[in-house]
């Protein structure tokens, strides 16, 4: 007699874990359908719809060549050394140009590269501009088939263009 309860036990045991199964499985897709139904898709039209960033985004940098005063405080403050820049010394003679907010551009600038494929866009180097050139704008579109592509001179007439876009005057 007690084979026969213990066999009418385990095949109640059997039918139970198989409603539990049957039951657990379908409140969870219950709750997936129930969140792909409610949910609008965030997809954008990319490109011709632009993804809003946040004010405080750090995005690639930008230099204002012609604001920077050779100081290279950016270059000693970034910890993975991804600035290079040089600069010489202006002759006696020369006219002392100044910057928008009025320092004296005493170096002329001969060098400014930032190499953004080992940037870490950590944004201590631009806490340290004393004339606020270097700053992180909000453009998010520079990718490169090569690494070399993303070595960038700040000097060069189509990086310069980019001021127009970048910098609100």
């Amino acid at each position: 007699m007690s084979t026969a309860v213990h066999q009418t036990s385990s095949v109640k045991d059997y039918f139970k874990g198989l409603f539990n199964g049957v039951t657990t499985t379908f409140k969870g897709m219950w709750i997936t359908f129930k969140y792909v139904w409610a949910v609008k898709p965030v997809s954008i039209e990319y490109p011709e719809v632009r993804e809003v960033l946040p004010e405080r985004a750090r995005m690639r940098l930008f230099n204002d060549a012609q604001n920077c005063i050779s100081c290279t405080q950016c270059a000693m403050a970034c910890p993975v050394d991804c600035i290079y820049i040089t600069s010489e010394k202006l002759p006696e003679n020369a006219e002392i140009k100044k910057t928008s907010n009025g320092q004296a551009i005493r170096l002329k600038l001969t060098q400014f590269t930032i190499d953004t494929a080992l940037c870490c866009y950590c944004g201590l180097c631009t806490t340290v501009c004393p004339t606020e050139c270097l700053t992180h704008s909000h453009d998010y579109e520079f990718s490169q088939y090569t690494i070399d592509a993303m070595k960038y001179d700040y000097l060069a007439p189509d990086v310069r263009a980019w001021r127009d876009r970048i910098v609100k005057v």
